[in-house]
């Protein structure tokens, strides 16, 4: 076991001493132990019992409850507001571990909150100071509370119980800023892996590939909510997520999560689920590897180390998206759904001036007739346009949306818009159901 160097910023000089002594006391009695083990005398799980792992839904923020096996809790960021009475919903009363990816305020905001609620016996953060008012509310928690003990993210692996949560190594400091510093986890229990990412951008995600310690995982955490810089295929290629979270909130200025991340993931070949659609999301885990993830109180997917089953139609995730050369999306795709899109983007005169001479078509290649309700069409700069409920694509006929305003009638829709919205040197048509999930991409 190697803990590093405990290394304590200057702004806690308040700690100094009562935590010196702490660590040596600390090092003094797990240094035996093969692993640093936040609960040595943790009871023996239940065969049944499994890992969860939950995606609060607190809007455009991040916060991560992990409940092991035996009863112990950790906590990956905390929101942007108080999530006290949400964690005592989900059955938290004390943390073992509570890490602070980085120290933006959608990942901090909450966490002065906890640390002045619950016990909390070890916490952790990537050792790089911000300036914000946010930051120094969280340095004043901790210099309150002197007994816990703080770890600095440095490449190690903990315990919480009979889960392994392994910590990988930080870009260097100064070398980037607080999102690719973000604090990265494995969290293993048996068969069963989940990545979790705070807000790691294209820099970090490359440079974990690159340092060979992305393992294949059950669960992926999206990076940066969804974020167009949020993943790379190497990335993706190493973890072969069978389920993403993204923790994004509802309408948030940034559209996250962006298509282009939504359709790399469902390429990727993951189910997909969003706080901003689905709510609270928990994920269990067992250590044979099977899992099962549920929200609004109904199991949705599960699946296993050979097998991945369907829950409530409305989770059902059905995906026409296959991986080209150099991880581009196959354009046209059209699969087992039966529908195709088509794109005619440039309008007689001036696109701008005339927004209903550019429209795109949905075209049903199905015998049968399927309900699109609630299904958004959306182009690479998401504007977006949502069927109303009753929408029906009828089998072998088509559906038309046009850009600009007028009725629509049940074959032809109308996106509202005052300006044209497909660009004439090429765009990508993605077609979502009501899930969020990626039923067919066009590319021209």
């Amino acid at each position: 076991m190697c803990f590093g160097t405990i290394r304590k910023p200057s702004e806690r000089q308040r700690w100094e001493p009562l935590r010196r002594a702490l660590a040596v006391a600390f090092l003094a009695a797990f240094f035996a132990a093969p692993v640093f083990a936040v609960a040595p005398t943790a009871p023996t799980a239940d065969p049944d019992s499994v890992l969860r792992i939950t995606f609060l839904d607190v809007g455009q923020a991040d916060a991560v409850l992990i409940q092991a096996p035996g009863g112990r809790t950790a906590l990956v960021d905390a929101g942007r507001g108080d999530i006290v009475s949400l964690l005592r919903r989900f059955g938290v009363t004390e943390i073992d571990l509570l890490v602070a990816t980085h120290p933006h305020a959608d990942h901090i905001g909450g966490m002065a909150g906890v640390i002045e609620t619950f016990p909390v016996r070890f916490y952790m953060d990537n050792g790089q100071p911000h300036t914000t008012q946010t930051y120094r509310r969280l340095l004043a928690a901790l210099d309150a509370r002197p007994e816990i003990t703080y770890l600095e993210a440095s490449p190690r692996t903990l315990t919480l119980g009979e889960v392994e949560v392994e910590v990988l190594p930080l870009l260097p400091r100064g070398s980037t800023e607080h999102n690719d510093r973000s604090v990265a986890l494995v969290v293993r229990y048996g068969s069963f892996t989940a990545f979790l990412s705070g807000d790691s951008e294209v820099r970090q995600l490359s440079y974990l590939v690159g340092q060979g310690v992305v393992p294949e995982a059950t669960l992926l955490k999206a990076p940066h909510h969804g974020s167009d810089n949020g993943f790379t295929w190497d990335f993706l290629a190493a973890a072969k997520p069978r389920v993403v979270v993204i923790s994004a909130g509802r309408n948030n200025q940034y559209g996250h999560p962006r298509p282009a991340a939504l359709n790399a993931f469902h390429a990727s070949g993951a189910a997909v689920f969003r706080t901003d659609q689905h709510g609270h999301v928990s994920v269990e885990g067992r250590e044979s590897g099977d899992y099962e993830v549920a929200y609004g109180g109904q199991v949705a997917l599960q699946g296993g180390a050979a097998r991945a089953e369907a829950g409530p139609p409305s989770a059902r995730r059905v995906s026409a998206l296959t991986a080209g050369a150099g991880g581009a999306l196959s354009p046209g795709a059209s699969g087992a759904v039966g529908i195709r899109i088509r794109v005619h983007a440039d309008a007689p005169g001036n696109d701008h001036q005339n927004p209903n001479g550019e429209y795109a078509v949905l075209e049903s290649l199905s015998s049968e007739d399927r309900a699109v309700g609630g299904w958004a069409l959306c182009d690479l700069a998401n504007h977006c346009f949502r069927f109303p409920a009753g929408a029906v694509l009828k089998a072998g006929e088509q559906l038309v949306v046009h850009t600009g305003a007028g009725r629509a009638d049940g074959a032809r829709y109308y996106m509202g818009r005052r300006q044209a919205v497909w660009n004439n040197s090429g765009d990508t048509a993605t077609l979502y159901d009501d899930t969020g999930a990626v039923v067919v991409v066009f590319n021209y």
